[in-house]
Parts: structure tokens; sequence; C-alpha cells
């Protein structure tokens, strides 16, 4: 069971009746001319090429899909570990994943066992932000942790991606977990990472797209006030700001099909942070949004 399911279905409703006939100005939520930053050589020196992404959701390696099939081409061995999700969205994945990875993992947990908080909350509220002070009674984390050591274990990579572990991309209480989980582990050297490879946008691309998600939210006549929220139980000012970039446009084609790949439902979730991809052709969204970010940490 996904936890965002019935928050998102209501997004969804509303965003077919929004979209239909109209054509949205993309270029408002790209990069600033200023959001310039250091374009990655890491990747390119390391010598095993092997890469992990770990993340909470399916669709969460929507917005680093770019970098992963350019990796891909390159001949890195990749892998994908996320929770599990219903048959019909694991399934997409797979589907969606097929040319851009070598395997699609999900940990061999159900999400009672280390979701503690299933009886105390509704399910639409179950992806609204908590106080990291609160994950030890949120979450199981020894049997996520164990799970997780022995799967980063048994693949051994160089580089893992994730999202950020200071406020999840959104405020996703499961993004900041298994993103802060995968940090802690690496420093501690309980999994073999060299460097973990967080996605971010830009200071502007973050405050352009909440505004538009707030906005739509607030014309639906429902609270628009998520991201505030985030940011003050998380007490940040947004994500990480990038280290480091990496140029797309050659992945235009394979990351749109990527994302084109996903079911109905799935496709208008990712609209959320990747605005209006499906309005536009391959070459035209990623002419616009050519470079995808990161928050690179280096394991000492």
């Amino acid at each position: 069971m996904n936890t965002r399911t019935n928050y998102w279905l209501i997004i969804i409703i509303f965003s077919f009746a929004f979209n239909k006939g109209r054509r949205d100005d993309i270029t408002q939520f790209a990069p600033t001319s200023q959001e310039v930053y250091p374009t990655d050589t890491i990747l390119q020196s390391i010598e095993i090429k092997k890469a992990m992404i770990i993340i909470a959701h399916d669709d969460d390696m929507s917005a680093m899909s770019g970098t992963i099939s350019k990796l891909n081409k390159e001949g890195w061995e990749i892998d994908v570990l996320s929770f599990h999700t219903e048959n019909e969205r694991e399934k997409a994945q797979i589907v969606a994943c097929r040319t851009l990875l070598d395997r699609v993992i999900f940990f061999d947990l159900n999400y009672s066992q280390w979701r503690l908080d299933l009886n105390e909350r509704k399910q639409e509220e179950l992806y609204l932000p908590i106080e990291k002070e609160k994950f030890a009674i949120t979450f199981n984390q020894k049997i996520v942790e164990n799970e997780l050591i022995k799967r980063v274990n048994i693949f051994n990579p160089s580089v893992v991606f994730t999202l950020d572990n200071k406020v999840g991309a959104y405020g996703h209480p499961e993004h900041v977990f298994i993103s802060q989980l995968v940090l802690d582990l690496a420093q501690s050297k309980q999994i073999p990472v060299t460097y973990i490879y967080q996605s971010v946008y830009t200071p502007h691309m973050t405050e352009s797209i909440m505004m538009r998600h707030s906005k739509r939210m607030i014309d639906w006549g429902l609270k628009g006030d998520s991201w505030e929220i985030a940011k003050k139980t998380y007490k940040v000012e947004g994500m990480p700001k990038p280290t480091t970039q990496i140029y797309i446009t050659s992945e235009a084609i394979e990351k749109m099909e990527y994302l084109n790949s996903y079911n109905e439902r799935e496709r208008k979730t990712i609209d959320f942070f990747i605005p209006a991809f499906e309005q536009y052709s391959a070459v035209e969204y990623f002419k616009v949004f050519d470079r995808e970010f990161f928050n690179m940490i280096k394991i000492n």
C-alpha cells in the first residue's frame, strides 16, 4: 500500500480538469541563469562502476532518471531498491526502469512491519512531515537497517543515489527517513559507499514548483500550506543546495520514456514535481530542464 494514495487521488482528479486543453509555461520552473553549479567529474573517475538507488517509493527516482540513463549507457551496473507498493505499481516500475538499469529490488518488508503509526493516523495523513525526533516511534528502524545493510553489502556499490535527508524533496517523512538512514550507515561504515548523490533542485526550482502546487491546492479548495509546514517541521529553508550538476539533454528521450512508462495515476503524481512533462515532447522539455542537480557527499 502506498502512503500517498488517497491524498494523490484527490490531486489527480482535480489535475485532469485543471490541465485539460492548456499548456503550462514550464520556463518559470526552470533554473535561473544564476543557478549554475560545478559540472560533475567524480562519476567519470570512478573505476568500479556500480551504483545503487535507494528510495522509499518507486517514483522517487524520477528527478535523477536522466543521470541514471547516462550511467547505464556508460556501462554502469545499477540496482534500485525501494519499499513494496501495490502489485500494479511494482509492475509499472519494473517496466519503467527496463532501459535505465539492471535490477529493480524491493525491501523484503511489508508496510506494517516498518511503519509503526498506521493505527494512529488516517491514510491521507501518512505523508505529512514528522519531526526527526519522533522517527524512533514512527519507523521500525532496526528491521529496515538490517535489510538495507544486507542488500547494499551484497551489491557493494561505489555510489548510492537517494533523495535528500533534510526535507526529503517536499517533506514526506519516509523520504527523509530512508535518506537519513543511508547517510548514517555510510558514515558509520556499515555499508560500503564512497559517494552519496542526493537528488535535489535549485532554490528557484524548489520554491516555484512548490508554489505551483500550493496554488493548485488552494484553487481546488484544499489547504496549500504543506510546503511551509514541511520546512517548519524539519527546521530548514528547503532542500540542500546543489553542489554539482549533470547535463542530461542527451538522455531526453530515455528520461521521457521512463516518466511516461508509469500508469496514468503515477504520471499525474510525477507531474507534481516534474511540472507538465506530459504536455511537451522530450526534446522540448529537456531543452528547458537540461540538467539534474545533486548534493554530493563524500564518505571519508
